[in-house]
């Protein structure tokens, strides 16, 4: 699952470090190209919906074969398109490739992990994705600049979809379905389950604030770098791909430590706004720094600072999420958690393109970013905790 997730993320991430060449080659504004790179998450969040409901129907492991052995092929097509139409075609088929992945991928994590090691056994899985997108950043840089063409990133970063494939048709088995999850054949009861839920949407609402602060770096965070007058696509790149780099660590002691929060009988939300209170803080200290034109070198110490809890906050939030799911209906909680967290993807890009094209600068878009963060510390402390037990699901 691991390195679907690489191979998942550098096919998705390659496109950040060689925006500029793109918006060069085909003529866009930096609020075009932030809608480029949103568009693969318009696909993506939509397929979330069906994902886990199909996963949870006819077995994940058909659906994980499938769908990495998708994305191999179209990586391959990015790289053959000819018009600024064809690229946004292909980004939009690559997104529903890359959304049935997330719905199966989790539940079969929290199918074989053992409970008392949930938030290791989802950290393990992500720090895939943070080494993806450390590849992605740094190796897309350097191969557009060796190249001096964009296109052979795709071609390169199609390999990992192909190995994945395999390794994935080879190694993974379906989860064993017992009692209730048996019963998970109809669509309209699991979606009603997963939606009827406060502490669910409450969970919801959460991913969203945490994933527009993360897309918002993600997709942009190289472009921050050349505004401060870091030139050169590999050393933009290089910086930016850190982030990753900071997540494996903090994928792993925040998964550790979190899964010790419940052995103490204490509660993961504490952990979860825990971290979303402090990368509010370093976000607010990174729009500064840009606003005031600060040195690289400390924009770089907090936006390092950031990638270790931008990560970080994810094995405790996904473990949290799979205590308080629906047994019945764990594929479709995941699914439905992913689309509304991926809606951020499509504002947080966009919305931050536009607001550098009025102002000539990011650090508009990253307060706003800091902003949300903070409704998100909020958010997250609302999640209810009966006395003496597990997460009460409260209907609405």
């Amino acid at each position: 699952m691991a390195l679907g997730w690489v191979s998942l993320y550098i096919v998705r991430m390659g496109i950040t470090p060689v925006l500029g060449m793109i918006m060069e080659e085909f003529q866009i504004s930096y609020a075009t190209a932030g809608s480029l790179f949103s568009t693969i998450f318009f696909s993506y969040t939509i397929m979330q919906l069906p994902s886990g409901y199909l996963g949870d129907r006819f077995g994940r492991r058909k659906i994980l074969i499938v769908s990495t052995l998708l994305w191999f092929f179209l990586s391959l097509a990015t790289a053959l398109v000819q018009t600024f139409a064809m690229l946004v075609a292909v980004r939009v088929l690559t997104g529903f490739a890359h959304g049935t992945f997330f719905g199966n991928e989790k539940p079969t994590i929290v199918a074989c992990t053992p409970a008392e090691k949930m938030g290791q056994g989802q950290a393990v899985s992500f720090i895939g994705l943070a080494f993806g997108f450390f590849i992605a950043v740094f190796f897309s840089g350097m191969i557009a600049d060796f190249t001096h063409n964009w296109r052979w990133v795709f071609v390169v970063f199609s390999v990992p979809s192909l190995i994945a494939s395999f390794l994935i048709f080879k190694y993974v088995k379906d989860p064993e379905r017992t009692g209730k999850a048996e019963k998970a054949t109809a669509a309209l009861p699991a979606f009603k389950k997963a939606l009827s839920n406060g502490n669910l949407w409450l969970m919801y609402l959460l991913g969203f604030t945490l994933l527009y602060a993360y897309w918002l770096l993600a997709s942009w965070m190289p472009s921050i770098y050349q505004e401060i007058g870091i030139t050169g696509v590999t050393t933009s790149s290089l910086l930016s791909g850190i982030l990753g780099l900071m997540g494996i660590p903090g994928l792993f002691i925040s998964g550790t430590l979190s899964d010790r929060f419940i052995q103490k009988g204490l509660d993961r939300k504490w952990f979860i706004a825990i971290n979303a209170f402090v990368w509010t803080l370093l976000m607010l200290g990174i729009a500064y720094a840009v606003e005031i034109k600060a040195s690289g070198t400390v924009i770089s110490v907090l936006y390092f600072a950031s990638g270790f809890v931008a990560f970080g906050v994810w094995p405790p939030y996904y473990a949290l999420l799979g205590e308080l799911a629906p047994k019945e209906a764990v594929g479709t909680t995941f699914g439905l958690a992913n689309f509304i967290g991926f809606l951020s993807a499509w504002v947080a890009p966009s919305l931050t393109g536009y607001m550098k094209d009025v102002t000539d600068s990011f650090s508009g878009g990253l307060y706003v970013a800091a902003s949300v963060l903070a409704a998100g510390v909020i958010l997250s402390l609302l999640v209810r905790k009966p006395l003496g037990g597990p997460h009460k699901n409260f209907t609405i």
